[in-house]
């Protein structure tokens, strides 16, 4: 009887890890996740908004990169590939004596970013001519190259409504609770679980 009662402790155990193992490789799996699409997001934003309140009159990039979240459809042609509002598009800084005619790009207006086409070029004033490319006419100011943020790179579509929606006190508070959550579900789960197996165990050796 001793042996039988070691046997089946042993399979119980056996079981017990093995289950404990899977939760833990899909929690994990998920946490892990999560964790890279929300937490470079907050760092992005984090870095941004400090560079931002340091130096309000310059638009704040990472490691050269400024990624910003299209708020209009002064892109969008319709087509597939078109620069659409609620998109992340990501520009790099980039020598602005290289830039052509055709190369989109991101430029400072006032207090905003906005990135257009570049439509001509006007030698006399070193200044470039942008458009957008669903507008119907051509920007009324021209774009000084001191004014270039830097040369459109990739668009991710619909992140760009993800990226505000961080910015705000909720957005950031999902961004940090959501791993931290999960994390604490799979502490509760695991010990419950191991629990539940214990009593398994102690009610098999009463019998």
């Amino acid at each position: 009887m001793e042996i039988q009662s070691k046997e089946v402790d042993y399979q119980v155990n056996s079981e017990t890890k093995r289950k404990k193992s899977t939760l833990q490789r899909i929690t994990s799996g998920v946490a892990i996740v999560v964790s890279i699409l929300l937490i470079p997001i907050l760092i992005a934003n984090l870095v941004i908004i400090v560079k931002g309140s340091l130096n309000p009159e310059e638009i704040p990039t990472v490691m050269g990169y400024a990624p910003m979240a299209v708020v209009t459809d002064s892109m969008n042609t319709g087509k597939s590939d078109a620069i659409k509002a609620g998109d992340m598009v990501v520009t790099k800084k980039t020598n602005v004596d290289k830039l052509a005619v055709g190369d989109i790009i991101m430029f400072k207006n006032n207090q905003s970013a906005i990135i257009h086409r570049i439509v001509g070029y006007n030698e006399a004033t070193n200044t470039f001519t942008t458009k957008g490319d669903a507008n119907n006419t051509e920007d009324i100011d021209p774009v000084q190259k001191k004014n270039i943020i830097g040369k459109y790179m990739l668009r991710v579509p619909k992140v760009g409504d993800l990226i505000l929606f961080s910015r705000t006190p909720l957005g950031m508070l999902i961004c940090i609770g959501i791993p931290i959550l999960m994390l604490l579900s799979y502490d509760f789960v695991a010990k419950r679980l191991t629990r539940r197996e214990e009593e398994k165990i102690n009610k098999k050796e009463i019998e």
